[in-house]
């Protein structure tokens, strides 16, 4: 069954959508330090509305340690960290390298 969505953020690196059940999101593309404020952005207003959020990084190439300090860092003002599914290969060799430290 089709999900319905909604496009919270695009650029040409970066497309944040939010699909139902409400509380997800999916992220495609290239996270880094030009448009992470983005992401934090966003994962804010679905965590203000619908509680804590589950991120899809599935369609993730990559991400830098700005984008991963809003997925997997310690929680901040904006709220808890949000649940991660289907976590992308970049993610994952990002948190080992960064638990490593």
């Amino acid at each position: 069954m089709p999900r319905a969505s909604l496009v919270l953020y695009e650029d040409r690196q970066l497309s944040i959508i939010q699909v139902t059940p409400p509380d997800t999101v999916l992220l495609r593309g290239d996270i880094d330090v030009t448009n992470s404020h983005a992401l934090a952005d966003a994962l804010a207003h679905v965590t203000a509305e619908w509680g804590r959020v589950t991120v899809d990084t599935e369609g993730l190439r990559f991400i830098d340690v700005s984008g991963w300090r809003i997925l997997v860092g310690p929680e901040s003002r904006r709220g808890p960290r949000p649940r991660l599914l289907n976590i992308a290969p970049c993610v994952h060799r990002l948190n080992q390298r960064m638990n490593a430290i």
